[in-house]
């Protein structure tokens, strides 16, 4: 029956006992041997000279130098006894100094050269360790050694992409028109591009920040001296800024307004993009005068192209088709005079020269032309209008509409597909229009630009509201952004007309 399971020794192991046993078998075979020798030899000869020639030592000798200490024990063992016996029977003399010599020195002479040669194996073994471990130290080395050139030549690759991509992003600034100086964590000015060279020079760069300070005098849009805590090269290290400071040109000594935009960089510092705002200024002059030239010569033109059109539509003997073409070319025609009218619009807008009126008007029909013009440029939307019937407001019945028509022409563009706009008008001392749209609502840091002239606020929204800002002040109302998220709100806001 089996009792259980059974434990074999690995071969390893029995290899190295049948090893073991061999060794001392081998190494008393030869110490009898050597012992039955010596006793031949010395009952052979006279005298009864038992150890002639000591061939008993010499086998423990020879057995521990060619097969171990334990073969040497085992070749000691096994003689002592027998030259002990043979002794006896060849009558030693047990007192005889002369007869126990020799066995006395094999008895003392054995058991030393068994321990020397033990002490000599484990040297011998204590050193094949050592240089064993001193190969494998070597192997362990050479490996490392080539680790540490892969990731030599790893860090070289690093390095050189770095530096290519250094290199493009110094092009990538370079090529960019305004002003991008990046800073320290100690808020001083490592880079700078040719446009922050051409305006400030180096006193931006390699500077110490109080040095700057001293030499730009910061100030705020309204010329109060701000805080060393305020700067922006120290803000932006924490968080994106966006404003409008006022700084000293060391070369010139003139005074610039720029608007500053900062980016913390990861691991510290700031990118700082500058741009000088009397350049837009004039940049904005050119186009106002631009727009107004544009709206003044094509506005006669389209106007005789569109009362000829409708003369054509009169003629009865007009073809069908000719007369649907008529249709759209009307449309297209009148869809370029809109273009037009914004245009002077943003120009007289510009000038602070907006000319409304202020009569009494009904807001249903005007929303209903808003929703025609959103109509006639393709749109397809649902429009969900909820309104009093009768509310009156005090304004301009145009510029309202072109109002409403720009509200809804934006909550179109970026309403979910298939969503409707909301409409909704609120009565009372001041009447209230609310436009609220399906989209992804308005971030914060843009919220308080929408209305600023040309001014992308990432969803498109500039040009329009600005254009809608100036119209509703013009006739004493306002606009607002009620609601950012999760969508946007937009309010008009007018006086009510008297009843």
């Amino acid at each position: 029956m089996d009792d259980g399971p059974r434990h074999r020794m690995p071969l390893a192991g029995r290899v190295a006992v049948l090893s073991g046993f061999w060794r001392v078998a081998v190494g008393a075979l030869a110490g009898g041997a050597a012992a039955l020798g010596s006793a031949l030899l010395a009952s052979a000869l006279a005298d009864n000279q038992l150890f002639i020639g000591n061939l008993p030592l010499v086998s423990v000798i020879v057995s521990g130098l060619v097969l171990g200490w334990t073969a040497a024990a085992a070749a000691s063992v096994v003689a002592l006894p027998i030259l002990v016996g043979f002794g006896l029977i060849a009558g030693i003399q047990l007192l005889d100094p002369v007869d126990l010599l020799p066995l006395v020195a094999f008895a003392l002479a054995a058991p030393m050269i068994t321990f020397l040669l033990r002490r000599a194996e484990g040297h011998r073994a204590a050193a094949i360790e050592a240089r064993t471990a001193a190969e494998l130290a070597h192997h362990e080395a050479e490996v490392e050694r080539g680790r540490l050139q892969a990731a030599r030549l790893e860090v070289d690759a690093a390095l050189a992409d770095a530096e290519r991509e250094r290199a493009r992003l110094e092009e990538v600034a370079e090529s960019i028109p305004e002003p991008l100086i990046v800073y320290d964590e100690s808020g001083q000015g490592t880079y700078g591009n040719r446009a922050a060279m051409r305006l400030f020079g180096r006193s931006f760069v390699e500077r110490p920040i109080d040095d700057w300070g001293r030499s730009t005098e910061p100030r705020d849009e309204h010329g109060a001296e701000i805080e060393r805590e305020e700067w922006p090269q120290l803000l932006a290290q924490v968080e994106p800024i966006r404003r409008r400071l006022i700084l000293r040109i060391p070369m010139s000594g003139r005074d610039v307004m720029v608007d500053v935009e900062g980016t913390p960089i990861p691991g510290g510092g700031a990118v700082l993009l500058l741009r000088d705002v009397g350049k837009e200024e004039d940049e904005r002059r050119r186009l106002s005068r631009f727009a107004s030239f544009v709206a003044h010569e094509l506005r006669n033109p389209l106007a005789v192209a569109k009362a000829r059109i409708e003369l054509s539509q009169r003629d009865p003997e007009l073809p069908g088709r000719a007369a649907a073409h008529g249709v759209r070319a009307l449309e297209s025609v009148d869809a370029a005079i809109g273009i037009l009218e914004r245009l002077e619009l943003y120009s007289r807008a510009d000038a602070k020269h907006v000319e409304a009126r202020r009569e009494p008007f009904e807001l249903a029909p005007a929303i209903g032309s808003a929703i025609e013009r959103l109509r006639a440029r393709g749109s397809e939307r649902e429009v969900l209008v909820s309104t009093a019937p009768g509310v009156a407001v005090l304004g301009d019945h145009a510029l309202s509409v072109q109002a409403i028509t720009n509200l809804l022409t934006n909550a179109d563009r970026y309403s979910t597909p298939g969503a409707p706009v909301h409409v909704e008008v609120e009565g009372g001392a001041v009447v209230t229009l609310r436009v609220r749209d399906e989209g992804p609502g308005i971030a914060d840091e843009l919220a308080d630009r929408l209305f600023r002239d040309r001014v992308a606020a990432g969803r498109g929204l500039g040009l329009g509201l600005y254009l809608v800002a100036a119209s509703m002040e013009a006739m004493g109302g306002t606009v607002q952004l009620e609601q950012r998220q999760p969508v946007a709100v937009f309010a008009l806001r007018w006086p009510a007309a008297a009843p």
